[in-house]
């Protein structure tokens, strides 16, 4: 699975053409875009950390 990007807080990222705004929960860089690498270096896009699952919150009944 790629990386995922999203708007850095309180930022709305238009997208060219119809297309609609970036997601805000993120959505894979297209790295042969120009315009998605510039958002990624200028720290307008930011990758989605990933969440551990919770390994000792099992409920497991005895």
């Amino acid at each position: 699975m790629s990386d995922l990007y999203k708007p850095r807080d309180g930022l709305r990222i238009p997208m060219p053409g119809s297309q609609p705004d970036w997601p805000a929960d993120g959505r894979s860089v297209n790295f042969a875009s120009p315009y998605e690498v510039r958002l990624v270096n200028d720290g307008d896009l930011v990758k989605v950390e990933e969440q551990p699952e919770d390994a000792g919150s099992s409920t497991r009944k005895k």
